[in-house]
């Protein structure tokens, strides 16, 4: 029943290069629905609660309203990651015979979210109201490890405020690839013991609850540079195993991101503006295609072993690690993470880190530089990060400084 309704387009020279005309604009493969507001119109603290909660991030920082305002910010702010649930569309505009020519570009085939690299200059404040723009930035032919053909579309964005200065832009990478079957997957015997369901004894469960006793989080502890030397090891934090709750939990704290999922007579508006994202489900009824996340058997029709987590999911892991490690003085500038492998339901993540870099930056101010992986249960990468991270020091006698924001994205309307 996952089949029906499920479209099977194919990755052509004429559709990678109807992706390549809208460089500059909107990508037709990531967009919304009937839903065009976003998640937090504003940032409240009651947002920003909810979503700490959601991605199980216990720092009061976002978290309680008194301990911020208590804190060298002096006002609820959010974490990174955060920004993805904001901004007020404001993408460049299309003539509309050039964006109906160039709408079915990548029509009908599997999007999946392989990383990103975020830039934030400002933090956001309770009360901000931020402003955004998204455009195609660069598309790649490529050979999919699925043995067919893929492209890889480079998406920019870019976040503002009110006063019209960027606080945050970066890039993100979507691989497509041609919809297959598992069964119908040339390389499943070699795959099928790496995609194999997890299972835990209680001894592992026991080392599974350990490390979240043992999390560390800075908290008010100055971040200095003079603490820090490169090859420093960071400590380990897990995440897992990885359930359809925290799923759940993920899209309360965030949304939908991007896409917009809404139920009954919405849903039925939504399917009409998003055709394509739209299957029968086993009751023959129209559902989302972002159910491939927790429906096993769409999961398989698309080419994928089993339901897996949605990219943000790992972003806000990676998040998190540099937030607890940063504390919340100190200021997190970039973060570049790379999504290998798919984390399945059922699988930990064990994420550790090492100092790469700690200097004085012209223009940045004392900095650190962390490598960061992620690895699961079967001991195969799932995540590669790095994060520069602004600190405080001794020598100076500052605290972390803020960066300069960039000028403005011409790519907006």
């Amino acid at each position: 029943m996952a089949e029906q309704g499920l479209i099977r387009g194919a990755i052509t020279d004429e559709s990678i290069d109807l992706m390549r005309r809208r460089i500059g604009f909107p990508s037709p493969t990531v967009r919304t629905g009937v839903l065009t507001e976003p998640y937090n119109v504003t940032c409240t603290a009651d947002a920003v609660r909810r979503y700490a909660i959601a991605v199980g991030d216990d720092n009061p920082l976002y978290r309680d309203v008194a301990y911020a305002r208590a804190s060298r910010w002096s006002a609820v702010v959010a974490p990174p990651g955060f920004e993805v649930s904001m901004g007020i569309d404001r993408s460049r505009a299309m003539e509309p015979g050039f964006a109906k020519e160039t709408s079915k570009a990548l029509r009908g085939v599997q999007l999946f979210h392989s990383g990103a690299e975020q830039f934030y200059f400002a933090p956001i404040r309770e009360g901000a109201q931020l402003f955004k723009a998204g455009w195609v930035a660069d598309v790649e032919a490529k050979r999919s490890s699925f043995g067919g053909r893929s492209a890889i579309v480079t998406n920019a964005t870019c976040y503002w405020d009110d006063d019209e200065r960027v606080v945050s832009q970066g890039t993100s990478w979507f691989v497509h690839t041609e919809r297959r079957e598992v069964s119908a997957r040339a390389d499943d015997a070699t795959r099928a013991k790496k995609d194999e369901p997890a299972y835990y004894t209680d001894q592992q469960l026991e080392e599974i609850e350990a490390a979240y006793e043992a999390e560390y989080r800075r908290g008010g502890d100055l971040l200095y540079l003079e603490d820090v030397r490169i090859g420093d090891n960071l400590p380990e934090m897990v995440k897992g195993p990885i359930t359809i709750t925290d799923l759940i939990n993920s899209h309360m704290g965030g949304g939908w991101y991007g896409y917009g999922n809404p139920p009954y007579k919405l849903a039925y508006e939504n399917r009409k503006r998003l055709r394509g994202f739209y299957t029968r489900n086993e009751h023959n009824a129209w559902d989302t295609l972002q159910r491939v996340h927790w429906d096993a058997n769409l999961a398989r029709a698309v080419g994928v072993a089993g339901p897996y987590d949605i990219g943000p999911m790992r972003r806000q892991m990676v998040c998190h690690y540099c937030t607890n490690f940063a504390g919340d003085d100190a200021w997190i500038y970039r973060i570049r993470y790379e999504l290998r492998n798919f984390n399945y339901m059922g699988d930990v993540t064990w994420i550790r880190g090492v100092v790469s870099a700690a200097r004085v930056d012209e223009l940045l101010g004392p900095l650190i530089e962390l490598d960061i992986r992620g690895v699961n249960q079967r001991g195969d990468e799932n995540i590669r990060a790095e994060a520069t991270i602004l600190v405080a020091s001794r020598a100076t006698g500052q605290k972390a400084a803020l960066p300069a924001a960039p000028p403005m994205t011409p790519f907006r309307s």
